[in-house]
C-alpha cells in the first residue's frame, strides 16, 4: 500500500465521485479506478460502492478512511517538521484575520531583531488554527475568544468590548442613535445583523433575555465578510471594537452588555519542551502589546 493510494482514496472520498476525484487530481478516470481495484485487491475489502453519480462508504471503507486521514496528517506534519529543521530555526505561527492588525507590528519588530529566524505563518479561523496546535503543525496561534482551551496554554494580550457598526443608510430622521452613544440589545435587535459564527449563542441568549429574536442577516467567520454587509448598507455588523477604531464610513456604537466581550489571546500547547525556543524568543514581546 502506498501513500499515493490513500491520497486517492481521500480526494474519491471528499469529493463523492471518483470522476470528480480525477479531475481534482489531474489525472484519466481509468487509472485512478485501477489503483482503486488494486488497493481494495491488496486489503481484500470492498471500500466502496460505485453509483451513478455519486460513490458509498462501505464499514470497511468507513474505517479506512477514517485511519488513512490520521497518517496523511501525520506525514504532512513530519514533511512539515524536517523541512522546518532544514530550514535553521524557524518558528510556526497562527494568526486569525481580526488578530493580524493587532500584532503585525509587534511581529515586524520581532522579526528585525530576530535576522536569522525563519517563519511559518498560517493564517485562518479560530477553529482552523485550534485544529493546527492540535496537531502540532503550529507552535504558538493568536486568537480570539471565545475557544475552548483544551490542552493549551493562554496568556490574555488584551480585552475589549463588542461594538454596532451601523449604516446611515439603516436608520430614519427620528432614530435616537448617535456615534459613540451606547446601544441597548433592544435597540440592536431592530436592525438585520451581521456577526462572528462564534458569537451566535452568546447574542441568541442576549436576545433571548428581551423576549426577541434576532435577525441575522449573515454569519460569518471573517472580520472582512462581516463588515461587507455593513458597507453595502445591508446590516449591522457586530465586531471587536480595534476591528473599526480608523472606520469613519459607520456609526460606531458600543453595545450596553458585559457579555459582549471579546480577548485576543497568546496561546500554545502545554508539554514537555512547550514552549519550543524560538516561541520562548517571542514573549518577552508580548508587553509590547
Amino acid at each position: 500500500m502506498e501513500l499515493k493510494q490513500m491520497e486517492y482514496f481521500k480526494t474519491i472520498v471528499d469529493c463523492g465521485s471518483i470522476s470528480e476525484a480525477a479531475r481534482i487530481l489531474h489525472m484519466s478516470q481509468p487509472p485512478l479506478s485501477m489503483s482503486m481495484k488494486k488497493l481494495e485487491a491488496e486489503l481484500d475489502a470492498t471500500l466502496f460502492v460505485r453509483g451513478n453519480k455519486h460513490i458509498n462508504l462501505t464499514e470497511a471503507g468507513a474505517i479506512f478512511y477514517q485511519r488513512i486521514c490520521g497518517i496523511l496528517q501525520l506525514t504532512d506534519n513530519t514533511i512539515s517538521e524536517v523541512t522546518r529543521a532544514s530550514m535553521g530555526k524557524t518558528i510556526a505561527l497562527g494568526l486569525t484575520p481580526s488578530t493580524i492588525p493587532f500584532v503585525s507590528d509587534m511581529l515586524a519588530k520581532f522579526a528585525l531583531d530576530n535576522p536569522d529566524l525563519h517563519f511559518d505563518i498560517y493564517d485562518g479561523s479560530t477553529f482552523e488554527m485550534e485544529h493546527l496546535l492540535d496537531t502540532k503543525t503550529i507552535d504558538a496561534a493568536f486568537l480570539r475568544s471565545p475557544f475552548a482551551p483544551g490542552n493549551l496554554i493562554t496568556r490574555e494580550i488584551k480585552k475589549e468590548p463588542m461594538m454596532a457598526a451601523i449604516p446611515s443608510a439603516l436608520l430614519d430622521s427620528s432614530s435616537k442613535i448617535k456615534n459613540g452613544r451606547p446601544i441597548s440589545v433592544k435597540e440592536l435587535g431592530k436592525f438585520p445583523l451581521s456577526i462572528y459564527r462564534r458569537y451566535q449563542s452568546t447574542l441568541t441568549s442576549l436576545f433571548s433575555k428581551e423576549n426577541l429574536i434576532p435577525n441575522y442577516f449573515s454569519i460569518c467567520d471573517d472580520t472582512r465578510t462581516t463588515l461587507l454587509w455593513t458597507r453595502n448598507n445591508q446590516a449591522v455588523s457586530v465586531v471587536p471594537k480595534s476591528l473599526i477604531d480608523n472606520e469613519n464610513e459607520f456609526i460606531i456604537c458600543p453595545i450596553k452588555s458585559k457579555e459582549l466581550e471579546t480577548s485576543i489571546m497568546f496561546v500554545h500547547p502545554m508539554g514537555i519542551g512547550s514552549p519550543p525556543p524560538a516561541i520562548a524568543q517571542l514573549i518577552p514581546y508580548l508587553d509590547l502589546l
